[in-house]
């Protein structure tokens, strides 16, 4: 699972700075339908802001998580070389499997969201 992560991770890592202005750009349109605008009378961006922003900070950090993941140990390294290598892969899948749920969830979110939202 967290080598197929670390696959998306290197595609997403070219894309970082897109992520970024695009979620500067959903929290400036969110900021926009709250705040009294004359440019936004209504606040009906809020929801896909916000959705788009959660998707945006949401690639941008499984971008930054997964990119270096170290590879599986062999017998060739030293005890606590193995050790190591063993526990921060560990780290990882737990942040993988963390990720995964927090995916889901935002997934959902984003559903209940947008069908307000089309409502």
């Amino acid at each position: 699972m967290i080598e197929r992560l670390q696959r998306i991770a290197t595609f997403l890592s070219r894309l970082r700075l897109l992520l970024v202005v695009f979620a500067l750009g959903s929290i400036g349109v969110m900021i926009l339908s709250v705040v009294d605008n004359p440019l936004m009378l209504t606040d009906e961006w809020l929801i896909p802001a916000t959705t788009a922003m959660l998707w945006s900070l949401s690639l941008y950090s499984l971008s930054y998580l997964f990119l270096n993941v170290p590879s599986a140990p062999d017998s060739s390294m030293g005890w606590r070389e193995r050790m190591s290598t063993k526990i921060r892969r560990a780290g990882l899948w737990l942040l993988g499997l963390a990720f995964v749920g927090l995916s889901i969830m935002i997934l959902l979110l984003s559903y209940q969201l947008l069908r307000v939202y089309f409502m």
